[in-house]
């Protein structure tokens, strides 16, 4: 199974609000909809698609922050963080998800991905990440789990 990631840029015709992605009712509109033009863009939008359809999209941050979080080791500029991962709903439980972090994990070989959960902790958990939670608790910090050293 292969996939094809496409990084969504803003046209020069975008100017305020941008619209990344094509309306899909596969995916949540309220997480991918729109994104606003700051100027500065430290994230970055894929479409993942299997063959011509699209089973998946990504939000990555480059500008992530975990050292409050017990236990982490020292990544700098090496974290890679999922900051959104959605399959299209008619496409889940088929094992996915779990494809297309093997596939990000070798497109960044040299970045350590990163995800805080969203109710997703058994996901995590199933690809062999490393859970870790912050010291106040889980009732308002969302468990963190880091990709291992040697890859997924």
């Amino acid at each position: 199974m292969t996939f094809d990631f496409i990084e969504k840029r803003p046209g020069p015709g975008d100017q305020v609000i941008w619209f990344p992605f094509a309306e899909n009712n596969d995916f949540s509109p309220s997480w991918w909809d729109y994104r606003s033009i700051d100027g500065v863009k430290s994230y970055t939008l894929l479409e993942v698609h299997q063959g011509e359809v699209e089973v998946a999209r990504i939000e990555l941050d480059p500008g992530v922050v975990i050292d409050h979080y017990l236990g982490t080791p020292a990544l700098g500029n090496t974290a890679l963080e999922i900051e959104l991962i959605e399959v299209a709903e008619s496409h889940r439980r088929r094992g996915i998800g779990t494809k297309i972090i093997r596939a990000l994990a070798s497109r960044y070989p040299k970045r350590r991905l990163l995800a805080f959960s969203e109710e997703a902790d058994d996901f995590w958990a199933s690809l062999g990440w490393t859970r870790h939670d912050h010291p106040e608790g889980p009732q308002l910090n969302r468990p963190l789990f880091i990709q291992p050293a040697a890859g997924v």
